[in-house]
């Protein structure tokens, strides 16, 4: 049976949090649009920041290395936002962009048969029954992480090497499952406020 890790002194609610898990959440005022992707370690020192406040505010003099969320991101992180206090929900989508990933980036010669049809009607039934869509020119769905937590090329790989529908399904599920305890464990989430208004 697992440890229990305590993490409660390592995450200490702030003002700015919104959900610890399964996804960390963090309100980032100065953020026009789009939400930031960091690790827990450039977060830390963002919110130690916090700390030296003013009456207008924190003082933002550091700015972490983090990427932003733009193009098929921004709604990958807006969805996940959306469902932040749904894991099932957020597993189930986060699948989701895997099998869209697979669909417009990771061709599988599973796909090169009469399997594509029902590959894209699942598709179809998991946008419809969780009501999410990726509106524009969209060609990544996952989100990017640091080489030394995730290698894109095992998705990659993953998704060249099935040889059935069901392997190349259940693949897409392992991947997508193991990119969003990465996501749990080692990075943080900023959202403008635009994202606590956004009706979807």
């Amino acid at each position: 049976m697992a440890d229990i890790i305590d993490l409660s002194s390592r995450f200490k609610p702030g003002h700015n949090l919104i959900a610890l898990s399964p996804l960390e959440f963090r309100k980032g005022e100065w953020l026009p649009e789009s939400s930031i992707l960091c690790t827990r370690e450039e977060s830390e020192k963002l919110e130690a920041q916090r700390k030296k406040s003013t009456s207008q505010g924190p003082l933002m003099t550091l700015v972490p290395n983090y990427r932003t969320l733009e193009g098929g991101y921004y709604y990958t992180s807006l969805y996940l936002f959306k469902f932040r206090e749904e894991e099932k929900k957020m597993r189930r989508f986060y699948r989701l962009a895997g099998l869209m990933e697979c669909a417009t980036g990771a061709p599988s010669p599973v796909l090169r048969t009469d399997l594509v049809r029902w590959f894209f009607k699942i598709i179809n039934e998991e946008r419809e029954k969780l009501k999410v869509s990726w509106k524009g020119s969209v060609r990544s769905f996952l989100l990017p992480l640091r080489l030394e937590h995730y290698d894109p090329g095992v998705f990659l790989e993953t998704v060249n090497n099935a040889l059935s529908l069901k392997e190349l399904l259940d693949g897409i599920q392992s991947q997508t499952d193991s990119q969003f305890d990465i996501l749990s464990a080692h990075y943080v989430f900023y959202v403008p406020a635009a994202f606590l208004s956004r009706q979807l």
